[in-house]
């Protein structure tokens, strides 16, 4: 008898569950095109609490035909209570993490033969490959097409599918009629080292066991949506948190949900002192002497010379160590991380406790390199989530201080042989009724031991049938049922994940995502394979009926009720009585298979809290004093870091940061916040266009309402960054920002003269790419020309930065840049603004895009905003050369903003590059794309050089290049005396690859 271990200490029979109820409904729900199906998460409704409210939508949910937008008073709303606050925001964000999806069904729906949409991706021939069975949960393995891409994909680069995804699933014949599915992708298995275009298998995850164990049919086909927009993963844990958060009252809720705006005190400060000690930064090489300033009021001019630190930096810094809200503005390139350092080490050494200072920001690399510095301080850290890719922060990750720790838990071990005993009862219930290839159908002892057939049927199929080496060569089976079906058993046709290329091209879903790409799938959850050995299933032989029968379990149960010996039913039925058999044995198998998950769903659980149990002791063995994290991680590992009781938290970006970001990550203990950052620049993204509008304004940070809303804070106001003439472009907008000294007197770029703002004006007309992204081609070739001429004058790649609103410009300008030869490998980054917050370059090159066909109809779309104008206007030290229509921006709604930036230009926009050479002194103007070939290529213009070489009595007769005229083989000079052109070998060797390319380039005379 076929017995399963359901629980400790007892088990299952299969042959008891053919008598369940439950048997008949899962009989019943057998996908039939039409039917109306019972969904197993009916039971969940809308209405109900908040905190009882599933974070992963449900079907009923996504099938709606029409969405209703939640309750919603504005971000300066005043609540009632903590609760009504919360709720607020969860819903908000419940509505932005689903509605996406429910679009994409609706919209697939309405055109089930649709190719993919600049909103939807479509994967059809979705079939269960098996389950893979690990410490996270019990995961299904599919494999898919994505053929309605109409292109191929380069997977490895692309942003689709990505873990942390959801996807909505239907069965191919239903087309989301009745029937849906919503799953999360927790893991992704590229073929990176072999075909990157193969559509990766993928791992999915299900809110209920009964329906991960109602998917082990592989002969089940399935549509399967996803939105291009959505990452439900940086949503997910945020919910959770916010639900966490309700249980505890904070000292920060009279700032966030009152309306108080003077900041207290934190209780922890001592108070019988007037001053604070911040002898930590003292700056220079004699021994430290005390330096204080008051907690309050003027700080003496003196301290400036010994910390290094501004008057603006020495206020913010006062406020963030003495209040227990301390907000903090950094305007572009005013030292906001170096203020925070300081407060770091500051806290550091004053703090008392061993808990840990949490440090947070919006991307990876800003955590990183937060963490980097302090590591340079001699400060130990640990790094929470994240794709390290600094050794330093590698070598701190939780994953390895868990590694150097103490070891398992008794408790855990004895949960992982649990684990590993319900995955093996798991899998034998698998192989039996999906048997192997070389077995081809379930055995009749499997049918016979759950009571589906009598013992005398199956004696009467077993003992007929000879097993011998000819009649497996005539009938195809290693089974005697291969032989009772006869020419009814129809071979295997193996799934195939095809992927046709229906258009020229490869698709890096670049552009899928707006402006800039939003780093779907980069906050935490980046890692794409999960560990773990899948059980995989085979599909099953095919069987064919006789012509005139039809598929009718109701005679197929009769037949086997009145034939004791299954040789007695005529051949033309016994195909649909093997067909009956096995999809009953199917049904009791998923039962069995759903009591066996939900098992497996406490194991991961407490396995889950057995984790958290060592990574506690794994951090506070490290006597780490910083733990590092995005806010996306703050609420992710949120248990994790409440039980360590930190009493400080840090948020840089925090301008940039969703307000629920910050209020899901309230830890009881928490007694200072720090927020650094700067509302005028990026705010936080809306996935949903209507939440970034009134009266929701999701894009609305925490920081932006409470500083326009009056709360205290400080400002930072000497800029370290921009050439004078580049800072006066932001004057509007920061009427107090100065330049440091250090910023007089930057070095002119070589081969474009003095000026460090240039605009070059044009009207050449735009375009759409197949994401409706736009394009400006005439761009993206002057932009790749001016490029090259400047490192032809000695720049460094590395040095220069493009930027463009547009994704689609951005791939314009690499395709352009991979046709130049080197420019491809070697060459200049290319980003989107929104991808560009908080970097810098020496030279930046800006493509505006924009330049509508139709004059008569103006257009600045993303240039349009103001926070994106500043953030591209404020990246470069010494040179910003902006690229576009004058007149369209001018002509449109971004007028107020673009005049604002023309007024403070020192030079007019002209319709020309000037570029200088140095050695004649003379400018050349490039109008054209066309007009760079003019030019030398080696740094200069287009005549001949001409200067004096270290030959006595001759000039260089090479084109003209910015290079010295060092004496190489083969140098053409001409002979002062002689007037003729002579060739001398002067050199026998090379020294530098530049030397190398003097010598070789005959081109140059």
């Amino acid at each position: 008898m076929l017995m399963v271990d359901i629980k400790s200490g007892s088990q299952i029979r299969l042959d008891i569950l053919i008598r369940s109820p439950a048997l008949d409904l899962i009989m019943s729900q057998k996908h039939v095109p039409g039917r109306k199906t019972a969904n197993p998460l009916s039971h969940l409704h809308v209405d109900m609490s908040w905190r009882d409210t599933p974070e992963l939508p449900h079907a009923e949910e996504i099938m709606k035909e029409s969405y209703t937008l939640p309750k919603n008073d504005g971000p300066n709303a005043v609540y009632p209570t903590k609760s009504a606050y919360l709720r607020a925001q969860y819903d908000l964000l419940r509505f932005e993490g689903t509605e996406p999806l429910r679009r994409a069904v609706q919209e697939y729906k309405s055109t089930p033969e649709m190719a993919e949409s600049t909103e939807t991706c479509i994967y059809t021939d979705v079939f269960v490959r098996g389950v893979n069975i690990i410490r996270l949960g019990v995961m299904v393995r599919i494999t898919f097409s994505a053929v309605r891409a109409r292109q191929l994909i380069n997977w490895p680069a692309s942003q689709r599918v990505v873990p942390g995804t959801i996807v909505a699933l239907s069965p191919a014949s239903d087309h989301f009629r009745t029937q849906c599915i919503v799953a999360v992708v927790t893991g992704r298995y590229d073929d990176r080292a072999g075909n990157s275009m193969a559509p990766p298998p993928l791992d999915l995850e299900f809110s209920d066991p009964s329906i991960t164990a109602g998917f082990m049919e592989p002969d089940q086909a399935y549509i399967m949506v996803e939105a291009r927009s959505n990452y439900f993963e940086a949503v997910r844990h945020v919910l959770e948190g916010l639900k966490q958060t309700a249980e505890d009252d904070s000292p920060f809720d009279k700032y966030f949900i009152g309306q108080l705006n003077t900041v207290d005190m934190p209780s922890s400060l001592p108070s019988p002192s007037t001053t604070l000690d911040i002898s930590a930064l003292h700056d220079g090489l004699q021994r430290p002497v005390p330096i204080h300033i008051p907690k309050q009021g003027d700080i003496p001019s003196h301290v400036q010379s010994k910390t290094r630190l501004d008057q603006s930096q020495l206020q913010a810094l006062q406020r963030m160590i003495t209040k227990e809200l301390a907000i903090v503005q950094g305007p572009p390139g005013t030292g906001k991380t170096h203020t925070s350092m300081a407060a770091l080490k500051v806290l550091l050494s004053t703090q008392r406790s061993n808990a840990p200072i949490i440090v947070t920001a919006q991307k990876n690399d800003t955590v990183d390199e937060l963490l980097v510095r302090c590591h340079q301080l001699g400060v130990d850290f640990v790094r929470l989530g994240g794709q390290a890719k600094d050794e330093i922060i590698a070598s701190r990750t939780l994953f390895n201080l868990r590694t150097r720790s103490r070891g398992k838990t008794w408790s855990k071990s004895a949960l992982e042989k649990r684990l590993v005993s319900l995955r093996s009862q798991a899998k034998l219930l698998l192989q039996c009724c999906f048997p192997p290839a070389h077995q081809e159908l379930i055995l009749p002892e499997h049918f016979r031991e759950v009571g589906l057939i009598s013992a005398e049927q199956h004696a009467s199929v077993t003992k007929c049938w000879d097993g011998d080496v000819r009649s497996i060569a005539r009938e195809g089976s290693r089974n005697s049922l291969g032989s009772w079906l006869g020419d009814q058993l129809l071979a295997k046709i193996p799934h195939r994940s095809v992927h046709v290329p229906l258009s020229d091209g490869i698709d890096n879903d670049e552009a899928a995502s707006g402006p800039g790409i939003s780093g779907k799938g980069s906050a935490d959850n980046k890692k794409e394979q999960l560990s773990g050995k899948p059980i995989l299933i085979a599909r099953w032989n095919s069987i064919k009926y006789s012509k005139g029968v039809a598929l009718n379990h109701e005679l197929a149960q009769e037949l086997l009720v009145k034939n004791g010996n299954l040789w007695s039913i005529v051949p033309q039925y016994r195909g649909m009585v093997y067909h009956y058999l096995e999809r009953r044995y199917l049904a009791l198998t998923k039962l069995a298979l759903s009591a066996i998950f939900k098992q497996l769903d406490n194991v991961v659980k407490k396995l889950k809290v057995a984790r958290w149990q060592e990574d506690i002791t794994a951090v506070r063995e490290s006597k780490a004093r910083i733990m590092g994290c995005t806010t996306t991680g703050l609420t992710k590992y949120r248990r994790l870091i409440a039980a360590l009781r930190p009493r400080v938290m840090m948020i840089e970006e925090a301008a940039e940061t969703r307000e629920a970001n910050i209020t899901a990550a309230l830890f009881p203990s928490l007694e200072r916040i720090i927020l650094v950052g700067d509302h005028m620049q990026l705010a936080p993204h809306a996935d949903c266009l209507e939440l970034s509008k009134p009266p929701f304004y999701l894009n609305v940070s925490l920081f932006q309402r409470l500083v326009e809303r009056g709360l205290e804070h400080s400002t930072l106001q000497v800029q370290r960054r921009m050439a004078p003439d580049i800072r006066k472009l932001l004057n509007a907008w920061y009427p107090l920002l100065v330049d440091h000294p250090s910023t007089l007197d930057r070095e002119a770029v070589p081969g474009m003269g003095l000026e460090s703002v240039l605009w070059f004006n044009h009207q050449r007309p735009e375009s759409s790419n197949r994401y409706c992204s736009k394009v400006n081609t005439f761009e993206a070739d002057m932009i790749v020309g001016l490029y090259n001429h400047l490192v032809s004058n000695g720049t460094s790649p590395s040095e220069i930065t493009i930027l463009t609103f547009y994704s689609g410009q951005k791939a314009c300008i690499e395709h352009s840049l991979r046709q130049t030869p080197g420019a491809g490998r070697l060459g200049p980054e290319v980003q989107t603004v929104d991808g560009y917050q908080g970097r810098e370059n020496r030279i930046i090159l800006i493509s505006i895009t924009r330049s509508p066909e139709d004059r008569t109809k103006p257009d600045s779309g993303f240039l349009n905003d103001l926070r994106r104008a500043i953030v591209a206007l404020s990246r470069p030290r010494h040179l910003l050369v902006i690229l576009g229509d004058m007149q369209n921006l001018l002509a449109s709604s971004a007028r107020p903003i673009w005049s604002e930036v023309l007024n403070r230009m020192e030079a007019s926009p002209t319709d020309y590059i000037p570029v200088f050479c140095k050695a004649h002194k003379s400018e050349i103007r490039i109008r054209q794309p066309g007009d760079w070939a003019g030019l030398s290529g080696k740094g200069g213009c287009s005549m001949r050089c001409g200067r004096q070489t270290a030959a006595q009595g001759a000039t260089c007769g090479r084109k003209c290049h910015g290079s010295s005229c060092k004496p190489t083989i083969g140098a053409m000079f001409t002979d002062s005396n002689a007037r003729t052109i002579s060739e001398r070998p002067i050199a026998t060797s090379l020294t530098s690859p530049q030397a190398q390319e003097d010598l070789i380039d005959l081109s140059d005379f």
